[in-house]
């Protein structure tokens, strides 16, 4: 089969997908769930790439850490944000955020003292979303939020997050 048509069929398939995932996926894990060569979904993720960042969608595909994910434009999402807040992310992962949103940097060990060892995985999860970034001191983490933390709130900048945190800190003690 050519490659083309091999592209022609395998586009919807990533397309859907990439809207459908909650996570950032993989190439490694496209190629498995679809059986197709990684170099042929890679080629077709940034042929989506390419097309979903047209002005005329309201919607981009986007590169998060590891892998990739679709998701509405950084400028559209203030808008819609209240049809479905927060909706791919747990209590868990919004309680992380909002630590880090709120007392940004904070150490790993911090965060694992008040929420537990769920922490950790919370805190991989929220990297390779790239919603947060981790660095290495000592035997810790320190944990500072990212410029695509502020897009998925409809937020400017990272400055506004101390706002945000409070209000997320307030409403997760449920968790």
């Amino acid at each position: 089969m050519r490659e083309e048509t091999k592209i022609e069929r395998l586009r919807p398939q990533i397309e859907a997908a990439l809207f459908m995932t909650n996570d950032v996926v993989t190439i490694a894990h496209l190629s498995k769930m679809f059986g197709a060569n990684p170099e042929i979904i890679q080629k077709t993720v940034f042929e989506l790439k390419l097309e979903y960042n047209k002005p005329e969608h309201g919607v981009q595909v986007f590169e998060a850490g590891t892998g990739f994910q679709m998701k509405v434009k950084p400028e559209y999402s203030q808008k819609v944000r209240p049809l479905t807040p927060y909706k791919d992310l747990s209590r868990g992962l919004l309680k992380v955020l909002a630590m880090v949103a709120y007392q940004q940097p904070i150490t790993q060990s911090n965060i694992v003292k008040v929420i537990g060892n769920r922490a950790y995985t919370y805190v991989k999860k929220l990297e390779q979303k790239g919603l947060i970034k981790t660095e290495k001191k000592s035997r810790t983490k320190t944990l500072i939020a990212t410029k695509e933390l502020a897009n998925y709130f409809g937020l400017e900048s990272t400055e506004d997050f101390k706002k945000y945190g409070k209000e997320m800190m307030g409403n997760e003690k449920k968790d």
